[in-house]
């Protein structure tokens, strides 16, 4: 079963100042490194390629949007919400000055959250 009429990448967000507009509802997937974050977006949208999933970890670096979208009664597409690809943490070889900016982003969303910015 499909949930949802199509899946599209939207954009990588490397400052919290680059986020999509809050209007829509998101989901998004924070965890360790290789714990699995793209491979269960792609399962969700039923795409093979749609996130990148890779064997080696801390290759999602940035805020990575997909909008979720169906059609309505006259066909055309309309976005329903995103999916958010967070970057991971803890077994990236990645110099510490990127994984402190990863941390930035990630808890700058989370501070974004408690402030009303997401519903």
């Amino acid at each position: 079963m499909q949930l949802f009429h199509s899946a599209r990448f939207l954009i990588s967000v490397a400052e919290l100042a680059g986020l999509p507009d809050a209007a829509l509802p998101e989901i998004a997937f924070a965890g360790r490194s290789n714990a699995g974050k793209s491979t269960a977006i792609n399962v969700l949208t039923q795409q093979k390629r749609l996130a990148f999933a890779s064997k080696t970890p801390g290759r999602t670096q940035l805020l990575n949007f997909f909008e979720l979208s169906e059609r309505d009664d006259q066909g055309q597409t309309v976005a329903r919400g995103y999916l958010v690809d967070l970057p991971g943490y803890g077994y990236a070889k990645a110099p510490e000055s990127e994984r402190s900016q990863w941390d930035t982003l990630v808890g700058g969303m989370r501070e974004a959250f408690r402030a009303g910015h997401f519903e």
